[in-house]
């Protein structure tokens, strides 16, 4: 388990839905049958604890999905929205505006949202400027400490996003955890740092916050051995994590050996225990996978 990606909106739909609908076309089986309705479960319970919290009945709540305004993160929300059973609406993030610090709505009708299911980086967010050139986040903070707004998806997903969270894991070190744990983390969890000198000459690093592959690189006996074709400086200029250097497994399709890195999603089960939901195969030509790897279907 070399990381936590709670916050990335791509690969959703893939591990849920795209994996069923191409094993169907192929006469194959649903790798996870229960996927969906896991989803559904688990966001309906969620919807309804937000408007607990607001002091509202879920029927009296408005509702919005949001994501940056482009093809894959819009439809992405589009589709979850569509588990859910409550109304609800979908709108990118360019279009949320703040009224007088006392609501937040959306620009395009005026309408007041309760609850948001942002699907945005927060980081990003926090840096965000609108059209005036005025920062967006100071406000919506006061938004939500006031209990005006609650947004899905949001603390816990940023607590587990950053790499720092497996560098903690290892600095406590296993006598932190019960026997049950401590033997998932022995078995799963590569050893993680936040300098490299636990590592005499081999290991990988990456952005604390940093996402597809961007800014990563592999040392090998000293030297770099591969480096990521995407290297901007939002990330290459964070502070990094490293891990010990693992071999990624290697499948062979069409002919061509690609780097194989698999995938699964987590739903809270409304309880705060975790069920599997969806799993999914990225291949890359390279053996660091950025956004230009694939997707790989599977079936069973």
């Amino acid at each position: 388990m070399i990381e936590t990606n709670c916050q990335t909106p791509s690969f959703w739909f893939e591990c849920t839905t795209g994996n069923r609908e191409v094993a169907r076309h192929f006469s194959l089986a649903d790798p996870t049958p229960l996927a969906e309705s896991r989803l559904s479960l688990s966001l309906d319970l969620h919807l309804q604890r937000a408007a607990r919290r607001l002091n509202k009945s879920i029927e009296d709540c408005h509702i919005g999905f949001t994501a940056l305004n482009n093809p894959e993160d819009m439809g992405t929300m589009k589709w979850l929205k569509n588990h859910g059973h409550y109304d609800s609406m979908v709108f990118p993030i360019e279009w949320l505006r703040i009224k007088d610090g006392k609501y937040l709505f959306y620009e395009r009708t005026g309408r007041p949202i309760d609850i948001l299911f942002m699907w945005y980086p927060l980081e990003w967010a926090i840096h965000d400027l609108d059209e005036q050139g005025r920062a967006l986040w100071s406000a919506l903070e006061e938004l939500i400490l006031s209990g005006k707004l609650v947004i899905v998806n949001f603390a816990s997903a940023f607590a587990l996003q950053p790499k720092s969270v497996l560098a903690l894991i290892t600095d406590l070190g296993l006598d932190a955890f019960s026997d049950e744990a401590a033997a998932a983390i022995f078995d799963y969890f590569p050893k993680t740092t936040l300098t490299p000198d636990s590592f005499p000459a081999s290991y990988f690093a990456k952005p604390i916050l940093g996402r597809q592959g961007e800014g990563g690189f592999a040392v090998a006996a000293g030297a770099t051995k591969a480096r990521s074709s995407n290297n901007s400086t939002w990330y290459t200029q964070q502070d990094y994590v490293y891990q010990e250097l693992l071999d990624l497994p290697q499948i062979s399709i069409a002919g061509q050996s690609l780097t194989a890195l698999w995938g699964a999603w987590l739903y809270n089960d409304g309880a705060d225990r975790y069920w599997a939901g969806g799993v999914g195969l990225r291949v890359s030509q390279g053996s660091i996978t950025d956004d230009y790897s694939y997707w790989c279907p599977i079936g069973c």
